[in-house]
């Protein structure tokens, strides 16, 4: 027979059993959700609608299943164990979680690396997307002539901005030498002055920026400024905590930085214990570090050896953890116990104060333990490579002739991704623009007449009015940036390739090209889990959304 006629014989007996296999699966569904339903009680006719309500439904609820169910507790098996395709499958347990969580090897750090990327485009892109689709928003809500074509061109990018194509010539328009955006930007530089100087100031300053995020990143140990956030959150905690006014929402903000911090705590102790890392090793030690921070004393013990600038402080220092702990157990005491306005007042004084002591002691000894470094490398007649780049970015402020590469260095390529994102800001937009269009006009005419500004009119009634869209906005942009894969894998290149990599992009690269099936599954769930957590928290604390 023709080997065409076999195929296509072929393919209709699959037809054929793919068409059986859902009837059938659909009649015993219903079978079996009408006996579900007999066995609660239900009279005849509601078990006929019961059982052709989910024999309908089925072929949904049978594919889900199979396509998503099954497939999703497969690889949350493959997870734990070692799978490459070609070879045998090997349990190992956690040793793929240990690897990715702890940083281990060089799959190890490029996992970190990505989802160190990730969370930029999580906490950089997704407020400059927002605000980028407010303030679009705000102007296409205007009741002026020509805003519907206004309207049309914002949201066009929505639908371009994924193609293949679009991306491709934004690769082109980013071009170092002759690219649209950056000829544009010093033709205006060059037209007016003051331009000129603001662009070279945002150079300088995204530089920097970026510059110290990728030492960070790649490891590169920070010594006593990994204090400095902690006790800066301490700080603006205790202010509000001594100095607020009323009692409920002092205790429901207590009891919030209580529930956030101790998760944050859990986590990562959860961490360090499936990746074997110590807990509290030598405690008395440690906490002599915030002694010597709280003194103004360096807590730098050998600052001439470079073997201890890089590892020896790490292992004698306390964590930041510890910091953390002080503020849950202080908050803990007015969110969950009675405690008198006196001795609130007291106690957020004094532990506020011992947070400010932390926070300046920890940002001047900061300071001389990088200083300490280049004395350090000069006396032993070796390169300094300690946040090297964001050394050399600093030394010099940028020139006339300087440009942005977007695309073909690391200081740029995550802030070009965060551009292209806010381009294609327009579907936030259209949310926001039908949340501002349900505002009522006579909260705005009742405003007017008591005087209120337009600023004190969008403060206080606009964005308390469109919370809900914002909190929608919010919880999706947030997901969509831990999730980035498409634009990183067409605007890559050879030199960007690792700065741009997206959790998302390093499982994809693990387990399709290098075929690691077991490593890609791990990498997939911790992203999901990752993913849930943090919205579940965001609507665990959304009490800052206005519903009507």
């Amino acid at each position: 027979m023709d080997p065409a006629v076999v195929a296509r014989l072929h393919n209709f007996y699959w037809s054929l059993g793919t068409v059986a296999f859902i009837v059938v699966g659909s009649y015993l569904v219903g079978r079996l959700a009408q006996g579900v339903a007999g066995a609660r009680g239900a009279g005849v006719l509601q078990r006929r609608r019961v059982f052709w309500g989910y024999a309908l439904v089925s072929p949904w609820l049978i594919g889900f299943v199979i396509f998503v169910v099954g497939p999703a507790l497969l690889s949350l098996y493959y997870s734990f164990t070692d799978y490459k395709l070609g070879r045998s499958i090997e349990w190992i347990g956690l040793e793929n979680y240990k690897t990715l969580l702890g940083g281990l090897g060089a799959q190890g750090r490029r996992f970190m690396q990505a989802m160190y990327n990730s969370f930029y485009y999580a906490l950089v892109g997704v407020p400059l997307q927002i605000g980028t689709a407010l303030a679009m928003a705000v102007m296409v809500a205007q009741p002026l002539r020509g805003m519907p074509f206004f309207r049309l061109v914002f949201y066009m990018p929505v639908i371009l901005a994924g193609g293949p194509a679009i991306l491709l010539a934004w690769r082109y328009m980013l071009a170092s030498n002759g690219g649209f955006i950056n000829v544009s930007l010093q033709r205006f530089a060059e037209l007016i002055p003051p331009f000129g100087w603001l662009y070279r100031s945002f150079i300088f300053a995204v530089e920097s920026f970026n510059a110290f995020f990728i030492g960070v990143t790649r490891s590169d140990p920070v010594g006593p400024l990994m204090y400095v956030l902690p006790a800066l959150l301490g700080v603006l905690v205790c202010a509000a905590l001594a100095f607020g006014s009323a009692e409920a929402t002092r205790r429901q903000v207590a009891r919030t930085v209580v529930e956030v911090l101790g998760a944050i705590l859990v986590v990562v102790l959860g961490v360090r214990a499936i990746t074997g890392g110590s807990f509290v090793p030598h405690v008395l030690e440690r906490l002599g570090t915030f002694t010597d921070l709280l003194t103004q004393r360096t807590s730098v013990r050998e600052a001439g050896s470079l073997d201890y600038l890089r590892t020896g402080f790490a292992e004698h220092a306390a964590s930041p953890l510890w910091l953390l702990g002080l503020l849950v157990a202080a908050c803990a005491l007015v969110g969950y116990t009675r405690l008198g306005d006196g001795g609130r007042k007291w106690l957020f004084g004094g532990v506020g104060l011992l947070f400010g002591l932390l926070a300046l002691g920890s940002t001047v000894d900061g300071v001389r333990y990088f200083q300490a470094f280049d004395a350090a490398s000069a006396a032993a007649g070796t390169a300094n490579h300690h946040f090297s780049l964001f050394r050399q970015v600093v030394a010099q402020f940028p020139d006339a002739n300087r440009v942005p590469l977007w695309l073909s260095s690391e200081l740029w390529s995550k802030p070009s991704l965060v551009l292209i994102t806010m381009w294609s800001s327009g579907a936030g937009m259209l949310i926001f623009l039908a949340a501002l269009k349900g505002v009522p006009r006579s909260m705005y005419e009742a405003a007017s007449v008591d005087g209120a500004t337009g600023w004190q009119k969008f403060f206080r009634i606009t964005l308390p009015m469109i919370s809900p869209a914002m909190f929608y906005n919010v919880v999706i942009g947030l997901i969509a940036a831990l999730q980035t894969f498409e634009s990183v894998y067409i605007i890559q290149n050879t030199q960007t390739e690792q700065s741009l990599a997206s959790a998302a992009y390093f499982l994809f690269v693990r387990t399709f090209r290098q075929l690691e099936i077991g490593q890609g599954a791990a990498a997939s769930w911790i992203l999901a889990v990752l993913i849930v957590l943090l919205t579940v928290a965001q609507f665990r604390y959304s009490r800052w959304v206005h519903y009507e």
